[in-house]
């Protein structure tokens, strides 16, 4: 799939995408959930990789560029927010972060924010899918 001015399930409008296909960073503390979504979206075709807090998502963003990033907003250490400030501090080009969150934070309050969207805790696994394939070439098509 490639990005679209149509909103997918999760109620996101995908901007373009950066160059390259289905690399996804997972920025994630809880680790069942981590490791859950590590696996749906691999078993979709993409390249995933994990960090458990913001200084290990920045770290991977150092020596790998993904299509997307999942954050988690409450994490230790350093805040998603500040992540997202930091992130956009550095040099790009800068994917898309979509917020993985219980709080209540609309898509405008996201945007506000820097990022394209949320996907609200709990989430269906086809709203992830779903999502995941708005900003990749992963999905049915690989």
């Amino acid at each position: 799939m490639t990005g679209s001015s149509e909103p997918n399930a999760a109620g996101l409008v995908a901007p373009g995408r950066l160059t390259g296909a289905g690399r996804v960073l997972v920025i994630e503390d809880e680790p069942v959930l981590r490791d859950t979504v590590e696996i749906l979206i691999e078993i979709e075709g993409c390249e995933v990789r994990t960090a458990s807090d913001a200084f290990g998502g920045l770290a991977l963003l150092e020596t790998w560029a993904p299509d997307v990033i999942l954050l988690d907003m409450t994490l230790p250490g350093m805040s998603g927010a500040e992540f997202i400030q930091r992130y956009h501090q550095s040099e790009g080009p800068h994917a898309p972060i979509v917020l993985l969150t219980g709080q209540l934070i609309d898509g405008t309050q996201a945007v506000q924010m820097g990022c394209a969207g949320v996907l609200v805790k709990p989430f269906d696994a086809t709203d992830l899918l779903d999502l995941i394939a708005s900003f990749t070439d992963c999905g049915g098509d690989c």
